[in-house]
């Protein structure tokens, strides 16, 4: 997606060289991908699954996690 859209940006980290961050980011599995510092995506997914995973919490306006009632976002 960084590679289609301007205002995307996208890094990728050798977990093994940044035990730091793996550790910040409880990497258990390899890829893992980090949107926002709020959704976790683990594993290899078809295209079009990964799209919907990533971009989940903009579809919904809601927060993960939050009940059937939901919650509104604020930032």
């Amino acid at each position: 997606m960084a590679f289609a859209n301007p205002n995307i940006t996208a890094f990728a980290v050798e977990a093994t060289e940044f035990p730091d961050l793996a550790r910040k980011y409880h990497v258990s599995g390899v890829p893992k991908t980090i949107v926002n510092e709020e959704i976790e995506i683990l594993g290899a997914l078809p295209q079009d699954d990964y799209i919907r995973e990533a971009l989940k919490d903009l579809e919904t306006g809601v927060t993960e996690g939050a009940g059937a009632e939901g919650t509104e976002r604020t930032d």
